[in-house]
This record gives C-alpha cells, structure tokens and sequence, in this order.
C-alpha cells in the first residue's frame, strides 16, 4: 500500500487507515482460520498436510467442500497477485524519478495513468525469478529480504525524528518508541530464525540485496553530477 502512496489524493489521511483496517482485518482472519484448522485437524496431520486448507474443510464437510476451498484459494491468490502487480510496479518509477534506476522506465501511460514500462521490466524479472528455483526457495528470498527493508524502514523513524523534528508528519506513529522497536526487534528475531533454518536461501537473498548497492551508489552518483549544473544556474 506504501508503494502507491504519490497516486493518493490525501496518503497523510488514507494510507495510516488503510494500513490500520487492512492489517487488522488480515490478521483477525489469519486466526480465524487457523482456530479451524486446530479444530479439523491434529497436529500431526497440520504437519504432514500440503493443502490445509483443502484437508480441514474436507475432515469438516466431505470432498465437496473440499473443492470449494481450493477454489476459494486460488481465487484469492489471484487477488493477492494482483495487488502485488499494482504495489510493486510503482517501485520503479519514482526510483527512475530519482535518478537511482534506468530512466526507461520512468514514463507513466497518459491515458491509463500506470507505469507501463515499469510493469513489463517487472513481468520480465517475475518471468526470470520463475525459471531460476522453486516457490519455497523464491518466497524465502522474498521473506528475507523484506524483512531486511522493514527493519530499515522502521529504523527510519528514529532518525528521521531526530534529524528532523519539525517536519510536518500527518501521521504519528502510536507509542512511540516502543511501537516501532519492537516491531524492529520480532523482524530481527524473524531474520536470525530463516538464517538458522535456511541459511542458503536466507544468505541468497542476502546476496541479491547486496548486488544492488553497487548500482545504486553509481546511480545515485550520476544523479547528483548531472543536477549539479542545473542547481548553479
């Protein structure tokens, strides 16, 4: 939601409800969910299961309900695809903006009002990241690696109220410090957990986040030579 926060009219009053509601909602379903695969199944059988969800409604309710949950699973991963299409592909745009990506991609369609550059380079990145390894490798890349930008984002607050404590902010994070501290401290718990559960995958994605700095130092470099001239004149 955070990604496409230049696109709302008022993200100052929208994205700290949308982020509240929305997470509350995912969360009180989560629970809901488990509480009846707690109630179906064992714990043996949670453990030994590949389709939860489809086993549980199938102990419930027969087969039949068995097929309509995977139905309902499927439609909802569409849906989770198709949200992270829209977030993630207003990433790339305003780091070209910045000058921290390739100015290719910066251009928004004029009738739709969507990156359209940005969304093929990022189905071309999905089509090569398809190809390289299986879902559990690639999710535990992901995982990792967000992980790593979250503890930095909330790391974020810190500094910028400290360094800028004047700065208008429309939001105000709710208990401050500890809110964002211990949200730091279970992500940093989280890390240490995928790097002695899956130390390959954790340290590859660890690589590939770490691939990019080089890029983005030269980027950011050639960003401020070439506004130089301008900010002189």
């Amino acid at each position: 939601a955070t990604f496409s926060a230049g696109e709302m009219r008022d993200p100052g009053r929208s994205l700290p409800r949308g982020l509240v509601y929305g997470t509350s909602a995912v969360t009180l379903l989560y629970l809901a969910v488990n509480v009846v695969y707690a109630r179906a199944l064992s714990p043996a059988e949670m453990a030994a299961s590949a389709r939860i969800g489809e086993d549980a409604a199938a102990a419930l309710a027969g087969a039949f309900a068995s097929r309509w949950v995977a139905a309902a699973i499927l439609f909802s991963t569409l849906g989770c695809l198709a949200s992270t299409i829209l977030y993630s592909s207003r990433l790339y745009a305003p780091m070209a903006a910045d000058g921290v990506f390739f100015r290719y991609v910066e251009r928004i369609d004029p009738v739709h009002r969507v990156p359209v550059r940005s969304l093929w380079l990022q189905a071309a990145w999905t089509v090569v990241l398809t190809v390289s390894g299986t879902f559990e490798q690639l999710y535990t890349y992901v995982v990792f690696a967000a992980l790593l930008f979250h503890v930095a984002t909330a790391g974020a607050v810190f500094v910028l109220r400290r360094r800028l404590p004047e700065a208008p902010r429309p939001y105000r994070v709710w208990g401050y410090p500890w809110t964002p501290l211990a949200f730091v401290a279970a992500s940093l718990l989280l890390i240490g957990n995928t790097l002695i559960a899956r130390p390959v995958e954790a340290l590859a994605g660890l690589a590939l986040v770490a691939a990019g700095l080089p890029a983005y130092f030269l980027w950011r470099r050639r960003a401020a030579q070439s506004f130089a001239p301008q900010s002189l004149q």
